[in-house]
């Protein structure tokens, strides 16, 4: 009775709870800069590595403190995979990290629905594809189709995995199970598979059944959306050949260790009780299949090695792992339930091995593809290993005391290593604060009146703005247009008063609006930045009545930053046309809030 509860428990922890083994790696490499010369264990051999690991250990013991800084501990197991200095380092994410860094991007909120369409895959398996009746299989539809065409708008990428696996999930069910007397009640069904071959028609039907069913499935997941796709301009539509450095095996363990154990230790069981329960005269009937199999043998080692050259080194570990699901995936007898756990591990591996060849086309090297699909890659790990775990307690009674022993250490030991992040990671989170005797609190704003910011040499006092901040949160209505300083220089505190209102602005931050609109000419951007920087530079009047009126602005926001970002002459019009063009409707300090004049923009009535 409790195996289903522990299989949910350990893949939830697995999914949302537990991290990689980067946190492992970063205290090894920490005891090893403490005794490295320059602080620098890069280069040397494995022997020479681990000796400074025993004595950078003892030193640490002894008080020294690990040489890095405290965003180490949440930052770096997000980032496993190094690069050369100067390139861009793809994103190892995971739930636990984008929950504890706050980053609510699409994936975030893409990974309840990707589990909701991981639930209908195995359940359409489990279910062998049979619905109670006509209303039963017009809701499974609909709501398989709802689940999984929701990923399109939430999280493009994850429709590239999640609907094939689906669609996987229900043609094997109807391969399978499905019983075609629900179609031969039909006179002309019938009429039309008299003249197949009744060896050959039980088989058809079913194929038909599975290519209809798959399509019905495909169809509404994207026309239930059909609003959306119509108005959506997507922009990154091809791949190319990912010709930079790739994922070295070390940082392939650190990454998806605690999975591939539990995966290897698995297989090794299952094959043992394959052969175990099979006869010596069955192993001798694929006698006559031996040239094959030995032809798939060299194929796999041809491809493994022809992958290689292309760099992909992790094709060692994936490739021969994924052939071993798919082989296990032929044991007769063989329960659903395993076969689906087997085929998404095998999923999951062969996605790791594509982002190693190809890239998207407009990603910043690769770091936007190994993140979207590793992420897809540790949701479908997290259940499966999950099951796995599961599966292998149940069995341990019937195990040799000492393989039962050393399987749980293992596996213990390498959950409590995974258990590191979220304790580390959540320590230094909460320790990584600009001002520690902030308050504690909900609030994303409550830090900004005990905080200052330095821009361009120059130290602003962070209350201002959470002062004139809170006044338009409380004083504006509508979504009226501000102006406000802008930069290209981005993650800094330009575009303030929007982000933290949600009043609209004349421009953001000028890549990310270029990459939001991606079809878009690029000229349609910057121009905006080019705008905004002239109107808080100029001092010719009438130039800035016709910025005001050509974007609608009804604020303009003149603080600390502002001054400090546009220090001529043009700063003074604002102060000189008071009453003029606008007027002052909010004053602290060294900033201002002014509202313009309804005789110099459309605003007015509005």
């Amino acid at each position: 009775r409790f195996m289903p509860y522990m299989a949910g428990i350990t893949g939830a922890l697995l999914m949302a709870v537990l991290g990689n083994l980067g946190t492992v790696k970063l205290i090894i490499k920490g005891y090893q800069a403490l005794v490295a010369p320059g602080g620098n264990p890069a280069g040397e051999n494995f022997i020479i590595q681990a000796a400074w690991t025993i004595q950078g250990f003892f030193r640490s013991m002894s008080g020294a403190s690990l040489p890095f800084g405290v965003d180490a501990w949440y930052w770096n197991p997000s980032r496993a995979i190094p690069v050369p200095p100067g390139d861009i380092e793809p994103i190892t994410e995971f739930p636990f990290f984008t929950v504890l860094y706050g980053d609510p991007h699409a994936h975030l909120f893409a990974l309840p629905v990707t589990l909701l369409a991981v639930a209908f895959a195995v359940g359409v398996v489990l279910g062998k594809a049979r619905w109670r009746g006509l209303l039963g299989t017009v809701c499974g539809f609909l709501l398989g189709g709802l689940a999984i065409g929701a990923i399109y708008p939430i999280n493009l990428s994850d429709i590239y995995t999640y609907l094939p696996l689906a669609s996987a999930a229900l043609g094997y069910s109807i391969l399978r199970y499905f019983d075609i007397n629900v179609l031969l009640r039909n006179r002309k069904i019938r009429a039309v598979l008299f003249v197949v071959e009744p060896k050959w028609r039980v088989l058809l039907v079913r194929a038909f059944a599975a290519a209809g069913a798959i399509t019905l499935l495909a169809a509404l997941a994207f026309l239930l959306y059909r609003p959306y796709s119509s108005w959506y301009g997507q922009a990154y539509t091809a791949i190319d050949r990912w010709k930079g450095v790739t994922t070295p095996t070390n940082a392939y363990l650190v990454h998806w260790g605690v999975f591939l154990f539990i995966f290897a230790a698995w297989f090794v069981y299952e094959t043992y009780q394959w052969m175990a329960s099979t006869p010596l005269s069955s192993l001798r009937k694929l006698e006559k299949f031996r040239p094959y199999i030995l032809a798939a043998v060299l194929l796999l080692i041809a491809v493994v090695l022809s992958l290689v050259l292309l760099k992909a080194y992790i094709v060692w570990i994936a490739l021969p792992l994924a052939a071993w699901a798919g082989v296990l995936i032929l044991r007769p007898g063989l329960p659903d339930a395993k076969r689906a756990v087997l085929f998404m591990i095998g999923t999951g591996l062969l996605i790791t091995i594509v982002v190693e060849l190809v890239v998207v086309r407009g990603d910043i090297a690769r770091m936007n593809t190994v993140f979207k699909f590793y992420l897809q890659t540790w949701t479908i790990f997290a259940v499966s290993a999950g099951a796995i775990v599961t599966w292998m307690f149940a069995s341990l009674p019937s195990w040799r005391l000492e393989w039962r022993y050393a399987w749980q250490a293992s596996v213990v030991g390498l959950l409590l290593l995974a258990a590191l992040y979220p304790l580390m990671g959540s320590m230094a989170k909460i320790k990584d604060r600009w001002n520690r005797g902030a308050p504690n609190t909900l609030d994303g704003m409550a830090y900004m009146p005990y905080v200052s910011y330095n821009e361009m040499g120059t130290d602003m006092d962070l209350s201002q703005d959470y002062q004139a901040i809170r006044w338009m949160q409380e004083n504006v209505e509508g979504s009226p247009v501000i102006v406000e300083a802008n930069s290209r220089d981005l993650y800094r505190w330009y575009n303030r008063f929007s982000v933290y209102t949600g009043l609209p602005g004349v421009v953001g931050w000028e890549w990310h609006q270029m990459q939001q609109r991606a079809l878009l000419p690029g000229n349609w951007v910057s121009p905006r930045v080019n705008e905004v920087n002239e109107f808080y530079n100029t001092s010719d009047s009438e130039w800035a009545r016709n910025f005001l009126r050509k974007y609608n602005v009804k604020y303009i926001i003149v603080g600390q930053l502002e001054q400090i970002h546009y220090p001529g002459q043009g700063i003074n019009k604002f102060s000189a046309l008071d009453g003029v063009l606008w007027k002052a409707v909010y004053q602290d300090r060294d900033t201002i809030i002014y509202e313009v004049l309804s005789s110099n923009n459309q605003y007015a009535g509005k």
